[in-house]
């Protein structure tokens, strides 16, 4: 049984520990992951009934969101995702990404994005 709330949760606090590490591939990864988790976790929480949840990852996920909370209730979640640089430069691909392909600014991006998600999604971090 998928349980998104507490795989964001998860996920999230993950990659704070590898932020603290400097270790920042594997905390990119999990920061995109806790933020993936935290939409799935906004979209099952929508009223009106049962809908298949796109199989699919960030940036693409992002775009379905969108669709899905448009007019809702969850506004701050829907700006976050309208922001231009929402997640930017994050794919499930990175996790094959060499380290020194992954530059400070840009996890910490990933960072930012990922908690604001988390909140936004009403999951606290």
């Amino acid at each position: 049984m998928d349980d998104f709330r507490q795989a964001a949760l998860r996920w999230f606090q993950d990659g704070e520990h590898l932020w603290r590490a400097n270790r920042h591939g594997g905390a990119s990864h999990a920061f995109g992951l806790a933020a993936e988790c935290a939409l799935k976790h906004a979209m099952t929480s929508l009223p009106g009934g049962e809908r298949k949840l796109p199989h699919k990852h960030l940036p693409e996920l992002a775009d379905d969101t969108r669709k899905w909370i448009r007019g809702r209730t969850q506004k701050g979640l829907y700006q976050l995702l309208n922001t231009s640089d929402y997640m930017h430069g994050w794919t499930i691909d990175n996790r094959y990404w060499a380290d020194s392909e992954f530059e400070g600014a840009m996890v910490e991006n990933h960072r930012e994005h990922a908690r604001r998600t988390c909140i936004a999604a009403q999951l606290g971090v």
